[in-house]
């Protein structure tokens, strides 16, 4: 058996360098072995300790452990902070949800009243092997599967597990040698709870067909935690190439991925813009942007809004914006570029005018008159006029035989009024000019890089 104290040691001085500390004390064994581990540390090191209690008003013990903590800071020169949970205040269902809250608040608030950032509890490899079963049990989230971490960020400080690498029966042993008083919480032996059950059915037998469960439990904890941080940065690396505007993004991008790939970029979309992820909305919105037939569509999020199609890019709204027949547009500024896809881009421009590319794409004009410039997918009823007359759009699409895929992808530039002046790859109106060296003229310039 290891020597407990001296691996407290050591995992004090790698994970907590503060000067003062909250530690929650509840008076039960895994706690006070805690507070005595740390009580125990050499002078040049140790921080100063307050403690923070809760008295939750459910058992009649709590009035004597009540006295014993109150007793027990006074005697050790420990700053006691505590709370009274009044009967009046239980909920009627929910009580261990309940008093969790109300505990971590208490600890949030005193943290904040006192300026401590860092705060101490005594959960140990016995609550991690716990907790992993339970949420194994429930099901869910592959990310829910995450077990406790040592260390992580609370209120505005951060909560850090010392204990965490040592099982219960190692806390017990330290308590009974070093004559530690504590006290037993009579509902821990009660299995009218899931956890309770998992730690008195299901633990003991994982224990004796393993002697090394727990550090098993903790192995596995740490290898998906790294396997989800590093799949995580690459989900953000992908999304950055996605991107091509404020929330919005390239459906051809997102095509050129793996389906593994695909399902959890918009799996991480959905965590961020709608917090609703459930296998059926995933799969809703992975079919709407597999369906090259349907260029515009939805999926309705409920009160999270709606997910958006809009021919090649796709975007979050909420619900009270959403129209249906209205599609992307951008108005372009004079001297900027606006990016429309990862391979296209398209700006107007006067008097600073980029370098023209081979693959570049000119439209010449001198009024001034006919801006500002919008860009737009083609609509319904879309007219060009052009140097033979009035066309409709769809029609010239259909002559100069462009697949319909193609042809909801199209950019239509066109003046604030909606007078289209070109469509890049198809026509230009009749309102292009050709350049003339010494005449100032605005010029557009559709870049594609493809």
């Amino acid at each position: 058996m290891r020597n407990l104290r001296q691996s407290f040691l050591a995992d004090f001085g790698k994970y907590c360098s503060d000067k003062r500390v909250l530690v929650a004390v509840s008076t039960g064994v895994d706690s006070m072995v805690l507070l005595n581990l740390l009580i125990s540390l050499p002078p040049r090191i140790r921080p100063i300790i307050e403690v923070a209690y809760v008295d939750h008003k459910l058992r009649l013990e709590s009035i004597e452990e009540t006295k014993y903590i109150k007793d027990f800071c006074e005697n050790q020169n420990l700053e006691l902070h505590c709370l009274e949970w009044k009967t009046e205040d239980h909920p009627k269902t929910g009580i261990e949800a309940a008093a969790r809250k109300v505990r971590y608040n208490f600890f949030a608030e005193t943290m904040k009243k006192t300026g401590i950032n860092t705060l101490l509890t005594a959960h140990h490899a016995d609550d991690q092997a716990e907790t992993f079963l339970m949420k194994l049990i429930r099901g869910g989230d592959l990310q829910q599967l995450q077990g406790i971490r040592i260390v992580r960020r609370f209120a505005e400080g951060r909560l850090i597990r010392l204990l965490l690498n040592y099982s219960k029966t190692e806390i017990r042993e330290y308590a009974q040698k070093n004559n530690l008083i504590y006290f037993e919480d009579v509902t821990n032996n009660s299995n009218d709870y899931l956890r309770n059950r998992i730690r008195h059915l299901i633990v003991p037998k994982m224990k004796a067909e393993n002697s090394k469960f727990l550090e098993h439990i903790q192995s596995y904890e740490q290898q998906l935690s790294i396997l989800l941080q590093a799949t995580g940065e690459q989900v953000d690396t992908y999304l950055a190439n996605m991107q091509v505007g404020e929330d919005t993004f390239s459906i051809d991008t997102w095509s050129s991925l793996s389906k593994s790939w695909q399902s959890l970029v918009i799996k991480k979309l959905l965590e961020r813009y709608s917090k609703k992820l459930d296998e059926k909305t995933l799969e809703q919105v992975e079919n709407l942007l597999s369906n090259r037939k349907k260029p515009q569509g939805f999926v309705d999020l409920g009160t999270n809004g709606f997910f958006i199609k809009k021919y090649n890019l796709f975007y979050f709204a909420n619900k009270y914006h959403v129209e249906d027949e209205k599609t992307i547009k951008y108005e372009l500024e004079l001297n900027k570029w606006i990016t429309l896809s990862k391979e296209e881009k398209i700006g107007v421009f006067f008097n600073r005018r980029p370098p023209i590319l081979k693959t570049d794409q000119v439209f010449y004009f001198s009024n001034p008159k006919l801006l500002p410039l919008i860009v737009r997918h083609r609509n319904q009823g879309d007219r060009i006029h052009t140097k033979v007359g009035t066309q409709k759009l769809k029609k010239i699409l259909i002559n100069d035989k462009v697949p319909q895929e193609a042809r909801e992808k199209v950019w239509v530039i066109t003046t604030g009024e909606n007078l289209i002046l070109w469509v890049p790859n198809v026509r230009k109106s009749d309102l292009s000019e050709s350049q003339v060296n010494d005449k100032m003229q605005y010029m557009i310039i559709f870049r594609n890089k493809v």
